[in-house]
């Protein structure tokens, strides 16, 4: 059965939808998905059996789809026409994509909200599309997924790992966030690092994304104290570096959802929003609420010594490690 999924959300929305993907194809083996979506988020199910084709967003079909009066006459590729059943992912702003092509087409299209609104409290996201799924006759478990790293990327990254002077599994802290408030207070994860290396003795590496222009100054004083950096890595290069880690910790973010994915052990810092409705899910994931001040996020003074780690943090930090 060919089944076309459009997604354009961001890597944690993507990654919410992952287990309900993979309950689907538990329930329906023979389940293929063509993923009508953004090409690093769709690398990283590589060695899902359900994973049949990659249709890229770019181009002149989805905006022709969205035009007032072009929707109705541009032409539709096979991998729509051909299909058995297309699930639009989204908010409002998508709904009228799956109306437009259940006009078009002869299969059924189903729109599947993407994400709760504020009236839709208390739900957590991944239980949200189930819900919406199961109402539309499909079962999809109660699982959580699992993503598998590649081979050859992890490969390069014992290579990147050597580079780094690290030799054995370091933990990875990746403070940033695509949200300036979901940023845990940089003088926070100052603290922490140095905690790791002092108390744990464990190799620790800072990890910094493209969004990340506000912590330039703090990963520069990191380095230069001797803290290894990455930078920049693509989404599947980052997935084996996570795969090779002892434990990560980080902010509310992509990132975060992607290590609690990966089923590595996961330290979440999560603050204003929910993390019943937004955490990351796996039995080696612990999640710790803070309230923080956002004007105070960025402040921190290098020229400290750092004073003592979280007490919350530190503790969910050496749970998860004596689970090793």
């Amino acid at each position: 059965m060919r089944v076309v999924v459009f997604h354009q959300g961001a890597l944690g929305d993507f990654l919410f939808a992952v287990p309900v993907l993979d309950g689907l194809h538990e329930f329906r083996p023979e389940l293929r998905i063509d993923f009508w979506s953004k090409r690093e988020h769709v690398s990283l199910l590589e060695g899902k059996s359900y994973l049949a084709a990659f249709h890229t967003l770019e181009g002149r079909l989805l905006p022709s789809l969205l035009h007032e009066d072009l929707w109705i006459s541009t032409p539709l590729p096979d991998f729509l026409t051909e299909a058995d059943q297309v699930f639009i992912f989204g908010q409002a702003g998508t709904r009228i994509l799956a109306e437009r092509l259940s006009t078009r087409l002869q299969t059924r299209v189903d729109w599947i909200r993407s994400f709760p609104g504020t009236d839709e409290t208390g739900v957590h996201v991944t239980d949200f599309l189930r819900r919406q799924f199961n109402r539309l006759g499909w079962k999809t478990g109660t699982r959580f997924g699992r993503l598998i790293p590649n081979a050859d990327e992890l490969d390069a990254v014992k290579t990147l790992l050597h580079d780094c002077e690290i030799s054995s599994p370091p933990i990875l802290i990746h403070p940033g966030s695509g949200g300036k408030r979901k940023i845990w207070p940089l003088k926070s994860w100052h603290e922490l690092m140095h905690w790791i290396t002092r108390e744990l003795s464990i190799p620790v590496l800072l990890s910094v994304g493209p969004a990340d222009e506000r912590l330039e100054s703090f990963s520069r004083t990191l380095s230069r104290a001797g803290f290894p950096i990455v930078s920049g890595l693509q989404l599947p290069r980052l997935a084996a570096l996570l795969s090779e880690c002892r434990l990560y910790a980080g902010s509310d973010s992509g990132i975060t959802h992607l290590a609690a994915a990966l089923g590595v052990q996961t330290v979440a810092v999560f603050g204003p929003t929910d993390s019943g409705v937004w955490g990351p899910r796996g039995d080696r994931v612990r999640i710790i609420q803070k309230d923080w001040r956002e004007e105070g996020i960025f402040e921190w003074d290098s020229s400290r010594s750092p004073q003592a780690a979280d007490g919350e943090v530190t503790c969910a930090v050496m749970e998860l490690l004596s689970n090793l």
